[in-house]
């Protein structure tokens, strides 16, 4: 394995059937990685339908007046609250969303940078045009949620993807919320939550990619973008490994505080090491 990324890439599409999940566990999952020792892979691509209804804060957000209040509206409309390991602003889904976790075994700070970003999001817009007549592009919208340079949205009109990184000194993690179908209670949740933390939005911007395209499901826009993740980086499918799915089960036991529940922090003082 080499130091700057390259050399073995694991796909890993979905999560085992008979896994109990967790908003907490799937969350947890990639900062677990991240800080796990040896492992078998130089970069690993995690590919799957969230949950269910979840509001990811970051660290930036606890930094709010408001992150009490916050958290309260989001466990009072039935969201479980959680501090999730990359930056950026709070973001909430459910199960019509896919997530991509996309964690290289490297600290080169140089993966930081805006060509990583502009890379990710050209790729995740060919995979919504080539599923349909879909006028994907990369670029902020006004008044968007969890606001970026590098977001994905429809007709410059609302954002669909938001991606947000964490680089430590064993690794980076690259994650994105590809937001597919969003019923009204994740719109509500985001325009409530939003405003607890004294952040400004523009409710139009929040959207699906089914309110612009008819024909996409979460399963058939995560089996393009794992297509798109095993043709650009030559993966090999793999499963997760199962004692780091194990571990994560634990931090979805650990009883619930009025604070929101911080993965990355859990991940720190109960470190796994791969063998």
């Amino acid at each position: 394995m080499s130091p700057d990324g390259s050399g073995l890439a694991h796909l890993v599409h979905g999560h085992p059937p008979d896994t109990a999940r967790s908003a907490i566990g799937d969350l947890t999952i990639p900062a677990v990685l991240l800080r796990a020792g040896q492992a078998d892979w130089s970069q690993l691509v995690h590919v799957y339908t969230a949950h269910g209804p979840t509001v990811a804060f970051s660290s930036r957000d606890l930094r709010s007046p408001g992150i009490t209040r916050a958290t309260a509206i989001a466990r009072d409309a039935g969201f479980e609250p959680a501090v999730r390991a990359p930056g950026g602003r709070m973001v909430a889904y459910d199960s019509g969303a896919v997530v991509i976790d996309h964690l290289t075994r490297s600290s080169d700070l140089r993966q930081a940078g805006s060509t990583t970003f502009a890379g990710h999001a050209e790729s995740h817009v060919r995979v919504l045009r080539a599923l349909g007549d879909v006028d994907a592009r990369v670029g902020e919208v006004e008044g968007e949620y969890c606001p970026g340079e590098f977001s994905v949205n429809i007709g410059g009109q609302a954002k669909v993807i938001g991606s947000a990184q964490r680089i430590t000194g064993t690794g980076a993690l690259f994650s994105t919320v590809v937001q597919v179908v969003v019923p009204d209670a994740v719109r509500r949740v985001i325009v409530d939550v939003s405003a607890a933390l004294g952040y400004e939005l523009r409710e139009s911007s929040i959207a699906g990619l089914a309110d612009f395209a008819s024909t996409p499901t979460t399963a058939s826009v995560a089996d393009a973008l794992a297509a798109d993740y095993r043709h650009r980086l030559s993966t090999t499918d793999a499963d997760l490994p199962q004692p780091v799915v194990a571990h994560a089960a634990e931090a979805a036991r650990t009883p619930r505080l009025d604070a929101p529940f911080e993965v990355d922090a859990w991940s720190r003082a109960n470190p796994l090491r791969l063998v």
